[in-house]
């Protein structure tokens, strides 16, 4: 088996998108394995009770159990420099996904924007920081696009693209992309990445693309990427 050479860089903006089940949150996990194994700060904010919990397996990782009603120390927990974060069954009964996001993610990436730095933040279901398609979130869109000055890097991950604003979608410096099969996503990305339709066709199940803009592509097969740490997702 062949060895997977990724880069991670001191700052970057990653997409990572798919249908539901292609694999994105054992491939950004697999990414937070490296990173960790690099010594790098990071902070992921799972919307799953479960789905990255594999993670706590890495020695130093603190887990944040999100539980409604109560109050958290933003500025404590930036404190540690490798965190999960996970909403309780309780928190995701009662409040939703989107619930989530608005009580807590979102004040927590408004936290980290204002006063941390070189952190890899990763946001699990991006396009709900989104008002809409057209409109980015205000959290999204100032890492997105001032966070290169305290190298604040996001992985941001999806299994809607074509709902993703254009404007974040642009300024990506790389995308990692699962097999498509919606014919209207399909043809969004022909428009956005050059030959997608040809390299989409030669995918399996859980191969994924590399694409760095302008026109720099590859595929990473699916036997390359190999988890230390438990996936549930």
């Amino acid at each position: 088996m062949g060895i997977l050479d990724i880069d991670i860089p001191s700052w970057s903006i990653d997409l990572i998108y798919g249908n539901t089940g292609s694999g994105k949150s054992y491939f950004a996990g697999w990414l937070i394995e490296q990173a960790w194994e690099k010594g790098r700060r990071f902070i992921v904010l799972d919307t799953k009770v479960k789905n990255h919990l594999g993670l706590v397996q890495l020695r130093g990782v603190r887990l944040l159990k999100i539980k409604v009603g109560t109050r958290y120390n933003w500025r404590k927990l930036l404190e540690f420099d490798q965190v999960l974060a996970v909403p309780t069954r309780g928190t995701i009964n009662r409040l939703g996904v989107e619930g989530l996001v608005e009580q807590y993610y979102k004040p927590l990436l408004d936290e980290i924007f204002r006063r941390d730095r070189d952190r890899i933040i990763v946001v699990e279901e991006a396009h709900r920081y989104n008002p809409s398609s057209r409109r980015p979130g205000k959290e999204l869109e100032q890492l997105f696009r001032e966070g290169r000055d305290g190298k604040l890097y996001t992985v941001a991950i999806t299994q809607s693209i074509a709902d993703f604003p254009k404007l974040l979608f642009r300024q990506a410096q790389r995308h990692f992309i699962f097999q498509h099969y919606v014919p209207n996503d399909v043809i969004y990305l022909n428009r956005m990445i050059p030959g997608f339709s040809e390299l989409n066709d030669q995918l399996r199940e859980h191969d994924l693309i590399e694409f760095i803009p302008p026109n720099k592509t590859r595929i990473i097969k699916r036997e390359l990427v190999v988890r230390r740490t438990r996936h549930f997702g």
